[in-house]
């Protein structure tokens, strides 16, 4: 029996061990390297953005477009109506996409440094790396038409709500109350869901209208985290150029490189 033991100890030890070096070596095969861009076809650029250690070290992705003069719009979308937790425990809702607007000198620094500071949801924060391309006058104004559904039910919310806040009747509060609750399940509209519609998910949506190789990966992707999925394209879509912002902590750089899925 107790050679047994010692056998299904030693079994556990090296097994966990091989299990080590195999994400290790998944890691090293899905690491990132900067590099140029390839694409030329137009005097707008996209960039595909992420905070390693954003959302408690899963990462947090937003997009920034660039327009011909070098002023950048940057596209954060993120949960409003459901807490971390609730979120956590599956359930949708109305999220916020906040969009802000730099001049060419603040764009510029964001590039060079990382550090954004635009009023908005995660939209004051330090980002590490981005995938960037560019891209012409008409896919600029197609990114941004695809945030019109999201700041529509944003909008629709905020409405609802405020009637909710103001109304004094108990019996037609706790009708607005089921009014939020099912709008945040209405399948017809682009309710946040941490597992299905994220912040990754929903920048990587807003790209893929105007690039067909995110739009593939976009519907086939089954990584779970910003990180994971960041990584994962990039080294797929080798036309995309890959570059860091600013310096890049010791954590931001171990979770960078070990979150794959």
């Amino acid at each position: 029996m107790r050679e047994a033991g010692c056998r299904a100890k030693k079994f556990i030890k090296y097994g966990a061990v091989v299990l080590i070096v195999v994400y290790l070596c998944l890691c090293f095969l899905i690491h990132l390297s900067t590099r140029a861009s390839s694409f030329t076809e137009g005097s707008y650029m996209l960039y595909y953005i992420v905070n390693a250690d954003g959302m408690k070290g899963l990462g947090h992705s937003i997009i920034m477009i660039v327009d011909e003069k070098g002023c950048g719009t940057v596209l954060s979308y993120n949960g409003m109506q459901r807490t971390l937790w609730e979120s956590l425990l599956g359930k949708s809702g109305i999220g916020k996409m906040s969009i802000g607007t730099m001049n060419v000198a603040d764009t510029e620094a964001f590039l060079h440094t990382g550090n954004l500071h635009i009023d908005g949801d995660q939209l004051t924060d330090n980002y590490d790396y981005a995938l960037y391309r560019s891209i012409t006058a008409e896919d600029y104004n197609s990114i941004l038409e695809q945030t019109v559904p999201y700041l529509d039910a944003e909008k629709q919310f905020a409405a609802l709500y405020e009637e909710w806040a103001m109304e004094e009747d108990e019996g037609k509060k706790i009708e607005y109350e089921h009014n939020l609750e099912q709008m945040g399940q209405d399948d017809s509209l682009p309710v946040y869901q941490i597992y299905k519609n994220n912040c990754d998910h929903v920048a990587r949506m807003l790209a893929s209208s105007i690039d067909s190789e995110l739009q593939n990966y976009t519907n086939s992707a089954w990584r779970m985290t910003p990180n994971g999925n960041f990584k994962s394209f990039g080294r797929r879509a080798q036309d995309w150029g890959v570059m860091t912002l600013g310096k890049q902590s010791p954590v931001e750089r171990i979770l960078m490189f070990l979150m794959i899925f």
